[in-house]
């Protein structure tokens, strides 16, 4: 009887383990935007190299987050913003001669619920946390 009950515990062990689930929340705002920049944008994110998901599009001057499911556990994540502008999509980057590169890389260690949350913002580049969005910083006087 232990035995059968011991092969149970580690059945159920195992099959809670092949199918755990990490999440990854990634949010993003931008800040300091310069009047008649307000760019259509949008994330690419990646994990461990790979293309996971892109956001949908929205203006620079609007909030937006994305989620992705993953295995749990540490792992390189990769956040690209790209901006629309005439007509093409490009890494909203300074060598594309935006005033900031929009661009977050680093490792993470993905649970159950995961948070990234980044500011873009034009004055002192980007701000990454894993606390939620408060809006953008207040400027020192």
């Amino acid at each position: 009887m232990k035995l059968k009950s011991l092969a149970l515990i580690i059945a159920l062990f195992s099959t809670t383990t092949l199918f755990a689930q990490g999440k990854l929340t990634v949010s993003w705002l931008f800040c300091n935007i310069v009047e008649g920049y307000d760019h259509d944008t949008k994330c690419e994110i990646y994990i461990d190299g790979n293309l996971v998901t892109t956001s949908t599009v929205t203006k620079e001057s609007q909030k937006n987050s994305v989620t992705v499911t993953t295995t749990p556990g540490k792992h390189n994540v990769k956040v690209v913003n790209l901006a629309l502008y005439e007509g093409n999509w490009e890494e909203h980057t300074i060598a594309n001669t935006y005033s900031i590169d929009c661009l977050y890389e680093g490792s993470m260690n993905i649970g159950k619920k995961s948070l990234l949350s980044l500011i873009f913002d034009i004055d002192s580049g980007t701000i990454s946390s894993n606390k939620k969005l408060k809006g953008c910083p207040k400027k020192k006087k």
